[in-house]
């Protein structure tokens, strides 16, 4: 007896909504700690590489890149 089962039916090439709010979450996460590292380093007298506000800038970018990746139908 042989049976057939496809188990993995997501999408090669886009993003299903769990996908997408994973990552999106997962990059606001990263975003906002980053912020803060450069935030307190700034505040402490360190020199950052990074001005603050870039990780955000950067980060919606990707934000965006991933929205534009997934299905239509789980799109913002």
């Amino acid at each position: 007896m042989s049976t057939n089962f496809k188990l993995n039916k997501m999408s090669k090439t886009k993003f299903n909504g769990f996908e997408k709010y994973f990552i999106q979450t997962a990059l606001r996460h990263a975003i906002q700690e980053a912020e803060t590292d450069v935030l307190a380093a700034e505040s402490a007298g360190k020199k950052s590489l990074y001005a603050p506000g870039y990780f955000t800038m950067v980060g919606n970018e990707i934000i965006d890149k991933v929205n534009s990746m997934t299905l239509k139908r789980y799109q913002d």
